[in-house]
């Protein structure tokens, strides 16, 4: 039990040390759960416009790939890092948003019910038909 419990210890501080570089982490996370909510919600109001639910995933990630357009020529520079993470967190969330709506579209699709086609019956199975029912 002692050594399980140095282990555990020695994790947690460890976690502790690197909490301060999971920022950028935790910022991408909260952004997909907000857009994952938005992509929810524009699922629910217009159920029956089905390309409106990838809306907020394609405008994020056109943000992302803007912010990326502005920098192209200076990507090294030190200036041009609030830029990449804002399209690395845009590209990123917006792929996730629209892999969420992609999946409540194929959980939301309609199911078609097959009906059995009646074959037409000959004369005799009529009739052995009509001779059970009347035993």
């Amino acid at each position: 039990m002692d050594k399980i419990m140095s282990f555990v210890t020695r994790i947690w501080d460890i976690l502790q040390e690197l909490i301060e570089y999971f920022g950028n982490a935790t910022m991408i996370i909260y952004v997909s759960l907000a857009l994952m909510a938005i992509t929810l919600i524009t699922h629910l109001l217009f159920k029956k416009i089905r390309i409106i639910k990838y809306l907020p995933g394609l405008i994020v990630i056109g943000i992302g790939v803007y912010n990326f357009y502005e920098v192209k020529d200076y990507l090294t520079a030190e200036s041009s890092l609030s830029n990449l993470l804002l399209f690395i967190i845009g590209v990123t969330a917006g792929l996730v948003s629209m892999l969420f709506a992609l999946i409540l579209g194929v959980l939301s699709k309609p199911v078609k019910v097959r009906r059995k086609k009646k074959t037409p019956q000959s004369k005799d199975q009529k009739s052995e038909t009509e001779v059970k029912t009347e035993n």
